[in-house]
Formats: structure tokens, sequence, C-alpha cells
């Protein structure tokens, strides 16, 4: 028996050793080809979210290329030195392309203004409109404000910029009470028509003297010649109200929203009026998505023809590289920082991927410098991935054509670096008359 006790050991031991190894190669078997099965599910799942994310994101895509392709094109044509001609063809598809989108932009602003203010009720509008224009005013403020602080941190100007450019002169006169006057006169229009194509504004012209007025003077000059010599070379100015070709987009949208407000505090009859402009709305929202997808070929067309066009790009660069820079870092820092953490004070949400929602029509905006030829893509994007109340973007949308953030910035910077690069010097008023 005890012979038998090793050799009884040792064939269970063998035995365990067995089952050992064959468990562990079945399990290994199976392990695997459930590794395989879950990769391959993996691998299947990654590239459906990548197609429905290229799905999603196609336009943006498509507008890049777009971009890139104009960059690329007017880069390698400038050594060529093209004439005219040649570049008049280059930037016609451009042209065309802001024609279409100007063509539509002011019906379609109108409908969908009218639409949703009439869909409202009149103390609903009035709290929206206090609210965005509160939020306007708020933003534009805080972008003179962080202009200014960049301005005189990173200080652009550099007075020898002045000698190496070609001075321009300006014998336009400004006043300040002019412009909130004409900013008046702009918002009540006294032709709705001419509205959509001219603008008021008031200029400086000088005033031609009456033959008394002439007899006086040279009277009184010939009395006082052996006295102080009097200066009459400044010819006195009078104020004279103007056009100037361009939307008076602020009327039309007073215009509108008072039209709206007044007919959603009609009877039943209203609806016929409402269900026009909403009809009117969408055949033209239609029209400018079509419009749109030629976004690609306008814009590479823009890019590649003013890549061209500019003369001594690497010297006009060079000399305002600092002024470029402080503009660019203002911007950068506004929507990338100062929007962001507004949307998230507020919402209490993630700001940035809310933001990418928004990516064609910023790019669009960019390139084409104008923010109605992106209104389209912001209202697809609102209705169709944001999901907000259409009455709420179709009243607070056009309104933000109105919003000038950018160029409070910019007037802001420029103003400085102008004073900078002559030597006045900016004291306290001076800053806070620039703000």
């Amino acid at each position: 028996m005890q012979d038998k006790q090793p050799v009884i050991s040792n064939f269970i031991a063998l035995l365990s050793d067995l089952t050992f190894i064959m468990c562990d190669r079945v399990g290994g078997f199976i392990f695997t080809k459930m590794t395989s099965s879950d990769e391959i599910q993996l691998e299947k799942r990654g590239a459906s979210a990548w197609k429905a994310w290229l799905q999603d994101n196609l336009f943006l895509m498509y507008t890049l290329s777009g971009v890139f392709i104009g960059i690329i094109l007017g880069f390698i044509l400038r050594p060529m030195n093209l004439g005219p001609d040649a570049i008049l063809l280059i930037s016609y598809p451009g042209e065309i392309f802001m024609r279409v989108l100007k063509l539509m932009i002011l019906p379609f602003v109108i409908s969908c203004l009218i639409t949703g203010t009439a869909t409202l009720n009149i103390g609903k509008n009035g709290r929206i409109a206090v609210r965005t224009f509160s939020y306007f005013v708020s933003t534009s403020a805080l972008n003179v404000c962080l202009g200014m602080l960049l301005v005189l941190i990173i200080h652009p100007g550099d007075p020898g910029v002045r000698q190496q450019t070609t001075p321009v002169m300006d014998v336009k006169k400004l006043n300040i009470i002019d412009g909130f006057l004409d900013m008046g006169r702009n918002l009540v229009p006294d032709n709705i028509f001419q509205a959509a194509f001219e603008q008021t504004y008031t200029e400086y012209v000088p005033v031609e003297p009456q033959p008394s007025e002439m007899a006086s003077n040279g009277i009184s000059s010939k009395n006082s010649s052996n006295h102080t010599a009097i200066d009459d070379s400044a010819p006195k100015m009078k104020r004279q109200l103007q056009f100037r070709s361009g939307t008076n987009t602020l009327g039309i949208i007073f215009f509108c929203m008072i039209f709206g407000s007044v007919l959603g505090t009609l009877g039943p009859q209203k609806h016929i009026i409402i269900d026009f402009f909403s009809v009117v709305y969408q055949v033209l929202l239609k029209m400018l998505m079509g419009a749109i997808w030629l976004t690609p070929l306008g814009v590479g067309s823009i890019i590649c023809a003013k890549i061209i066009t500019i003369v001594n790009l690497s010297q006009t660069l060079l000399q305002l590289s600092w002024f470029i820079f402080t503009v660019a870092l203002g911007v950068l820092i506004y929507q990338f920082v100062i929007i962001q953490l507004i949307y998230y004070l507020i919402v209490r949400k993630n700001p940035y991927q809310y933001y990418l929602t928004f990516g064609p029509s910023i790019i669009t905006a960019f390139a084409t410098a104008s923010k109605a030829a992106a209104l389209p893509l912001t209202f697809q994007i609102m209705d169709e991935k944001v999901k907000a109340s259409e009455r709420i973007t179709r009243f607070v949308l056009p309104i933000g054509t109105l919003n000038m953030d950018g160029t409070a910035l910019f007037i802001t910077v420029a103003t400085a670096f102008l004073a900078q690069i002559n030597n006045i010097p900016l004291g306290v008023n001076e800053i806070l008359t620039l703000g």
C-alpha cells in the first residue's frame, strides 16, 4: 500500500496538471474568440460613429477644405503677378456667392422677425428684447474694455510705422452728437423701401460766403491790415444730411419688431399674415440652404483673390504684426474664455461642446466677414441640433446682426494704435473718451 501511494499521488498530480493545461487552452481559446468578436464590434461601432460624425459635420469639413484650398492657391498664384482680368475671374465666383446671399437675406430676416414677434405676446417680446439688448450693450462694453487693456499692455503702436506708410488725408469732421442723432434717424427711416439700400448720415460741407459777407470781410481785412492778421483760410462748415449705399438694418429691424408686435395683438385674422410670412420664411430658408452649399467655392475664391491682391504682403504683415496680434488675441480671449464663462455661469453646462456645434456657421462668418451670410446656418443648427424654440430664435437671431462685439474691440484697438504711432499720449480722459 505504501508502494502504491507515490504512484497514486504522482498520477493525481499528472491529472491535475493535464486538467490545468486543458482548461488553460480551452479558456484561452474561448476568451480569445470573445475578445476578437468584441474588437470587431467595437471597430464597427467606431466606424459607424465616425461615419455619423462625418455625416453630421460634412458641411464643416467641406467649408474647411474650401478655406485651405483658397489659401494654398492664393500663395501659389501670388508670385505669378497675374493681371487684373485674371484676378477678376478668380474673385468672380465669390462675388456671385455674396450677391446671392445678399439677394435673399433681407426678405429672410424680415419674414422670420415678423413671424417671431407676432407669435409672442407683447409682454414677452419686451422682456426678451430688454434682455437681448442688455446683453449686446454689456458685451460690447466688455470688448471695449478688453481692447483698451490689451492695447495699453502690448503697446502695438510704433512711431516708426508712421514713417514707413503713406499718409492719407482725412478731411471729414466727426461729432459724437451727430453719430447718436444719425442712429435715431436710421432707427426711424422716412422711407422703408429706401431703407433697404440706403442709410442716413451727417456730413459737413463748406458754406459758400454770400456777396455781402465777402464785401464786409474785405473791408474788415483792409481796416485790420496794420494790426493782427486774420486767418480766413478755414471755411465755415455746416451740417447736411446725406445718403450712402448700404442696408439700413437698424430701421428695418425696428419696423419689423413693431409690425410683428402689433400683428400679434389682432384677432383671428392675424393668422393669415403670420402663415404668409411663415411660408416665406420656409421657402427662403430652403433657397439659402441650397446656396450655402456653394460656400467652399465662394469662400475659396474670396480668400485666394484677397491674398493675390494684397500689395507687399510680407511688409504689411511686418509693419502691422503687433496690431494684428493684439486684435487677434482680444478676439481669441473673448471667443474662447469670456463667452464660454458667460455660458457656463448661466447654463451650468460644458460651453465648448455647445460652441463647437456652431462650427459651420462660425467658419462661414469668418471666411466671408459677414454675419448675415452665416445666419441661415445658425437657424438650421438652432432648429435641428440645439432644438431651441423657434419663436425665440426667430426673434433673437435677426436682432443679433446688430451686435458688433468684434467691431467694438477692433475700433478701440485701432484708435489707440493710431494715437500711439503718432506719439499722442493717452491719459485717463483720453482713455475714457475712447471707451
